[in-house]
């Protein structure tokens, strides 16, 4: 399963893995994995997490019997909130909401 953040489904989205999604949203400060913003204070929310965050360690991949978790790679949370800073400023210059589920 995942997660995909759009300009209001238009637009390349940004797909995420459920475990990796949830990461990045609670660095953006939203529990659910669901919902939508004014692009506006999604990029505030964006830009602040830049700002205030350190380069994320990542996680080790991980084999369970038959599970797998692939884990992530150092720097991982970084690239997506830069993604998702390109995202909101599409969607704040066209007036759309950011969206995500």
């Amino acid at each position: 399963m995942s997660v995909a953040v759009t300009a209001q489904l238009t637009g390349d989205p940004v797909d995420m893995a459920n475990s990796n999604a949830a990461r990045v949203l609670d660095t953006l400060g939203y529990a659910e994995p669901y919902g939508d913003e004014d692009a506006r204070l999604f990029l505030g929310r964006v830009l602040l997490a830049l700002a205030l965050n350190p380069e994320d360690a990542g996680r080790p991949a991980v084999v369970d019997g038959r599970f797998t978790d692939c884990g992530r790679a150092p720097g991982y949370v970084q690239s997506r909130l830069n993604e998702l800073r390109e995202l909101a400023q599409y969607a704040h210059a066209r007036g759309l909401r950011v969206t995500w589920g």
